[in-house]
């Protein structure tokens, strides 16, 4: 008696890991709908914009549906985890205006929020009561849309110039900060 069992018993790729794995932020800049190209649920084009990348311990991304006026609403929002508060910190300026996101998940799928409308801010400054508990900024990102959040396959072919910002600390207890936008090579002497 053969007891191969060959047909859909081979165990799938682990792709579906849970988080988001990189934020990019940027300015809301009202676009026209003619400048935004979309292919079904793919933004194609997107007017020449330079992203930043934002460190965040924590990032969760949701998105839920609602019932507008009998439409169909989208509320995306996303929250991002900034340690340590500090005197010299300018997260309170992430209240004064609206914002795009791009968002990068754990399997890879990249996706814009905010695309026509743009997302809010909301800065929450916490403590805790323990010592292991979070201490720093919890800044959260909200929005609605007529649509999901657009998927992206290349940024920089849609129009994106991902923007990095490379901190060094040397020896003498100083901050250097090395920008480059064509390579993340280095040579430092």
């Amino acid at each position: 008696m053969d007891c191969n069992i060959t047909e859909h018993i081979l165990k799938g790729c682990k792709d579906l890991q849970g988080g988001v794995n990189k934020v990019y932020l940027f300015p809301f800049v009202k676009y026209s709908r003619s400048q935004i190209v979309l292919n079904e649920q793919e933004l194609v084009t997107f007017p020449f914009t330079t992203i930043y990348d934002w460190e965040s311990n924590t990032t969760n991304y949701s998105e839920n549906t609602s019932f507008d006026g009998g439409d169909v609403a989208w509320s995306q929002n996303f929250t991002i985890q900034i340690p340590k508060t500090i005197v010299s910190s300018e997260v309170y300026k992430l209240v004064k205006q609206d914002f795009r996101a791009i968002i990068i998940d754990r399997i890879g799928n990249i996706r814009i929020l905010g695309l026509f409308n743009g997302l809010e801010a909301q800065i929450n400054n916490e403590t805790g009561q323990g010592k292991p508990d979070f201490n720093g900024y919890k800044v959260t990102f909200t929005g609605k849309e007529d649509n999901q959040a657009y998927f992206i396959t290349d940024l920089e072919a849609v129009g994106f110039n991902p923007y990095a910002i490379y901190n060094f600390i040397y020896d003498n207890g100083n901050d250097n900060i090395v920008m480059d936008n064509e390579t993340d090579n280095f040579i430092l002497d």
